[in-house]
């Protein structure tokens, strides 16, 4: 049963005028990034344990220091640049530059007097939020809607541009193979409930990205009825963007997802789309719309082969532990454990840092994708 939400008579006018239905996707956007009562929009608080979920930003301080340190390699072998600029796609409440930032002015000075931060955050209310977090932290940031254009070579950048935990919330289309055939699942009323429908896909484009995600030529005899392909049409569209925009240096995706193998393998048969409430996930998509956190899993070989179009080179893909174990331990993870003052606050710092590294915490359920260009 549909939960009465602010949202609800928006998507119920869309829906009709729409002719009975509407793309997941589009429901996606709406649920979450609606100007008034999009889940991104509301004052509701979204991060953190009074939230509905945890990001990598919210292990603080741990996570930014082993990032730092990242930073700062990446910078020397930029050549130690006379600017190096760090773009954080989707920083949500600004965490992870609060905690970085003032950590790179004390633990590498020379980067931070060379290093400008910028913010692309799409909702306004988290944009009022970062502005209000990072006043503190330095004069040489930038909180903006979207990635600037680039006029000319001037206009692009020396550095990273990182993207954590960002392209699970773009939305998604939901295609379904039904009877040797692509069909799309679309949003639709039944009565006073929202439902699902499945109908001739939206656009042909979406049947050959579909067909290529899947591995498998058409018509794609051996695929199992019912199998799902998940389809990111604005994946595409920001690393596009990131390509135009960065000159020199690397793009950092963190994130949840899968490779094209795992998903032959049957990882996701009947597709990784979930709600998020108060730390529960929810495999109801339709309940509760603009009130709770949608996400889908990334599709890792799909976005390595959408960068290399844009001219980005794949450097590496690991798990998060296997990263951040590189980072910390030629210094025995020195910075992370630095300034503690006690052994409690040591033992909770350890504790900490077992959540991001330990398999059964955040260590393989996120991989770290890298990608170079110019260097």
């Amino acid at each position: 049963m549909t939960t009465e939400t602010p949202l609800l008579p928006i998507l119920r006018e869309e829906i009709r005028a729409a002719g009975g239905r509407i793309t997941f996707a589009r429901f996606m956007e709406l649920c979450l990034y609606h100007p008034q009562h999009g889940y991104y929009n509301t004052e509701r608080v979204k991060l953190g344990a009074r939230g509905d979920f945890y990001t990598n930003a919210h292990v603080a301080p741990v996570f930014a220091r082993l990032l730092a340190r990242h930073f700062e390699l990446l910078w020397n072998e930029l050549g130690r640049a006379d600017r190096f600029d760090l773009v954080e796609l989707g920083p949500g409440d600004g965490q992870f530059a609060a905690e970085l930032l003032p950590w790179i002015a004390k633990r590498f000075p020379e980067l931070s007097s060379r290093l400008d931060y910028t913010a692309i955050e799409q909702s306004p209310v988290l944009r009022a939020r970062l502005k209000e977090s990072l006043t503190a932290v330095g004069n040489r940031i930038r909180i903006l809607e979207g990635l600037p254009p680039v006029a000319e070579e001037s206009d692009s950048i020396t550095g990273c541009v990182f993207a954590n935990e960002f392209f699970d919330a773009l939305p998604v289309h939901i295609l379904v193979w039904r009877n040797g055939r692509w069909l799309e699942r679309y949003v639709c009323f039944e009565g006073i409930n929202l439902s699902w429908c499945e109908e001739t896909p939206s656009s042909p484009l979406l049947v050959e990205v579909a067909e290529t995600s899947s591995g498998l030529p058409a018509p794609l005899r051996t695929l199992e009825d019912g199998s799902i392909a998940e389809i990111r049409p604005l994946a595409d569209y920001w690393l596009r963007r990131t390509a135009l925009f960065l000159a020199r240096g690397e793009a950092l995706v963190l994130d949840y997802g899968y490779t094209l193998n795992e998903w032959r393998q049957g990882r996701f048969p009947q597709g990784s789309a979930l709600g998020y409430r108060q730390h529960q996930a929810m495999g109801d998509l339709l309940s509760e719309p603009g009130q709770r956190d949608l996400t889908a899993h990334v599709n890792f070989t799909s976005l390595i082969e959408a960068a290399q179009q844009c001219g980005l080179q794949q450097w590496n893909l690991c798990s998060q532990s296997k990263f951040l174990m590189d980072l910390g331990e030629p210094d025995e993870f020195h910075d992370v454990f630095a300034d503690c003052g006690s052994d409690l606050e040591r033992q909770q710092r350890a504790l900490l840092l077992k959540t991001l590294i330990l398999p059964q915490g955040l260590g393989n359920t996120f991989q770290v994708l890298q990608f170079r260009k110019g260097m």
